[in-house]
């Protein structure tokens, strides 16, 4: 979902997927909240039971641990993505997550593990809300 080698992606569009999750539909990201702009289509019921579920497993028992002991049913997908020609390449950290009506995308460059790097931040950006 991330992506790497050459799928490039920002973390605005990354956090527009965890939103889409949240919200169960495609939202443009909008600068003025009187943009005219239209959310897009549900997602089909079953894919986004699916994809909410997985990315709450990624909370409870996965990379995404460090967001355990955020307050309610936050949902959450690490990566690391590799970039360059070394070898091994070397590689960013990357962490989505949602909860209720808030989405976020954390990248922490030069460091090996979504998990361990992004998520923690995702917490505590979710903590002080």
């Amino acid at each position: 979902m991330i992506g790497q080698g050459r799928i490039l992606v920002s973390p605005l569009a990354m956090a527009g997927v965890a939103a889409t999750v949240v919200d169960g539909r495609w939202h443009a990201p909008r600068v003025l909240a009187g943009d005219p702009r239209e959310a897009g289509p549900p997602l089909p019921r079953g894919e986004l039971d699916e994809l909410r579920s997985m990315m709450r497993d990624v909370v409870t028992s996965g990379t995404g641990t460090a967001l355990a002991g955020v307050a309610g049913e936050p949902i959450g997908k690490s990566g690391t993505a590799e970039y360059g020609s070394g070898d091994p390449p070397r590689t960013h950290a990357w962490f989505i997550a949602g909860r209720d009506d808030v989405a976020v995308a954390v990248l922490v460059e030069d460091r090996p593990s979504g998990g361990e790097y992004a998520a923690p931040v995702a917490a505590r950006f979710l903590d002080g809300l």
